[in-house]
Parts: C-alpha cells; sequence; structure tokens
C-alpha cells in the first residue's frame, strides 16, 4: 500500500545519494531541478538508491553518474546515466525479471522490485545503453 504525499524530487534524489556510500573514485552529479510529485518516499528513495547503486557497481567504482530531472506536462522523468561500460546485449532481455543478477552476491530482486514501485505509482521505467541511462517516468499528479 502506498503510503502518497506531495514531495521534492530533487529532495528525493539527494536523499537516495546520501543514504548511500559512494566511492571515493565516483561523482554523482545531480542536476539542481526541482518537480514536485505525490508519491510513496520511502519507496521512490529505494528506486532511486537502487539504481545509483546498481550504476556505481557497474563502473567498478570509478566513473561519474549524472542525475537529470525533467518534466512534461504530465510527467517527471528522472535520467540516471553511468560512464560505466554499459549492459551486455544477453543481459538487456532479462534486466527486469525477477531473481535475475549479474553480481556474485545478488538476488535478482532490485530492478524488478524497482519497476514493480514505478508501476504501482503509475509510472514506468526503462534502459538505454551506451551510456547506459535509466529513466524513470512518474506522473505528477
Amino acid at each position: 500500500e502506498l503510503k502518497l504525499q506531495p514531495y521534492s524530487v530533487l529532495d528525493l534524489v539527494t536523499s537516495a545519494r546520501d543514504n548511500i556510500t559512494i566511492p571515493n573514485d565516483i561523482k554523482v552529479n545531480v542536476e539542481q531541478v526541482d518537480v514536485r510529485i505525490n508519491c510513496d518516499y520511502r519507496k521512490i528513495e529505494a528506486v532511486f538508491s537502487n539504481i545509483l547503486l546498481n550504476g556505481i557497481q557497474a563502473m567498478e567504482n570509478n566513473g561519474v553518474i549524472n542525475v537529470r530531472i525533467m518534466e512534461n506536462p504530465s510527467d517527471v522523468i528522472i535520467a540516471f546515466e553511468d560512464s560505466g561500460p554499459g549492459i551486455e546485449p544477453d543481459v538487456m532481455r532479462k534486466i527486469f525479471d525477477p531473481l535475475f543478477t549479474t553480481k556474485q552476491l545478488g538476488t535478482g530482486l532490485g530492478l524488478s522490485i524497482c519497476k514493480n514501485i514505478i508501476e504501482q505509482h503509475g509510472g514506468s521505467i526503462s534502459f538505454t545503453n551506451n551510456p547506459t541511462v535509466f529513466s524513470v517516468v512518474l506522473p505528477k499528479k
């Protein structure tokens, strides 16, 4: 069950960044654009943290993640772009599948749960490759 209230997307992204361990050789740049959305703060913050952690792990602790916050009349788009090597073609079609992981210690629940949470909010999550960009689209209302 979602606890929906209006929140700042910038605050959500900043909180997600501040609540994870970022190695010294990783830079996370967050565009200082702000939009308010109705969401379950804890769940959306967890989604953003998961996406950031995946990017950090993909870059093997050296690189840059740029987070852009954009809007159109009905939605907010939060794009997480990392400077990692990209996603292997055989991984792309399975990336949101439950129990799929490329990590030795991963459970494979991260991105499938993220997708579920975003869809519960009436949004969507997708990615493009080279560079790797995960885009979260959430409705403003």
